[in-house]
């Protein structure tokens, strides 16, 4: 994976790479009796779950508390935190199935410092104070439109924080997004078995 990732202009260490595999395999198991991801294959997996998430590297962020907004299956806010092991990362959904297999997989994993919470988005601010621009990196792929994920990350951010969105290579994106202006597009190929484009979109948001 190490070696993966360099071709990406990714730099992991021996310890990321370690905690993101063990943090996939642990997903992939679970995989057999819910529903996590439709990539059984486990080569196909590490490129297109594991590696596609370490490119946040690319992004030259170093968050200190970062929320995974629609996490899903945990990625890409396991990678993010395999990257910045100082960080607070917070994976939610508001899928409560999917969130206690995650939080599993985070177990068996032993990455007791990320944790998961099962809440909407949308509702976040209002049922948790703490959490109101109380995240300086909000990430998000495979959520939904950038025109979708903006409003509910807007009141997450603090002032000055930013939204990090995976997406697929010559996606629209816009130059604003509410009261997020871009700021970096970072775009990269993921390397066989899997091999596509894809792009970070990284929006700044302003007071």
């Amino acid at each position: 994976m190490i070696a993966r990732a360099k071709s990406m202009g990714v730099e992991l260490t021996a310890e990321a790479a370690e905690e993101v595999l063990a943090y996939l395999d642990a997903m992939l198991a679970t995989n057999e009796q819910i529903n996590l991801t439709s990539i059984r294959d486990r080569e196909q997996a590490i490129v297109l779950h594991a590696l596609d998430s370490v490119a946040f590297q690319l992004t030259g962020l170093v968050p200190r508390h970062v929320l995974d907004l629609g996490t899903g299956n945990g990625f890409p806010g396991v990678g993010v935190a395999a990257l910045h092991p100082r960080a607070t990362v917070l994976l939610m959904d508001k899928t409560g199935k999917k969130v206690r297999a995650v939080t599993a997989c985070l177990l068996t994993a032993r990455l007791d410092r990320i944790e998961t919470i099962q809440m909407d988005a949308a509702q976040a601010p209002a049922l948790r104070k703490d959490f109101r621009h109380g995240f300086d990196l909000v990430t998000a792929r495979a959520v939904a439109r950038p025109e979708a994920v903006a409003p509910l990350a807007e009141p997450l951010v603090r002032p000055g924080g930013h939204l990090a969105l995976w997406l697929e290579h010559g996606a629209e994106l816009p130059e604003r997004l509410g009261r997020f202006r871009r700021q970096a597009l970072r775009t990269y190929e993921l390397p066989e078995p899997a091999v596509r484009k894809r792009v970070i979109a990284l929006y700044r948001q302003h007071a």
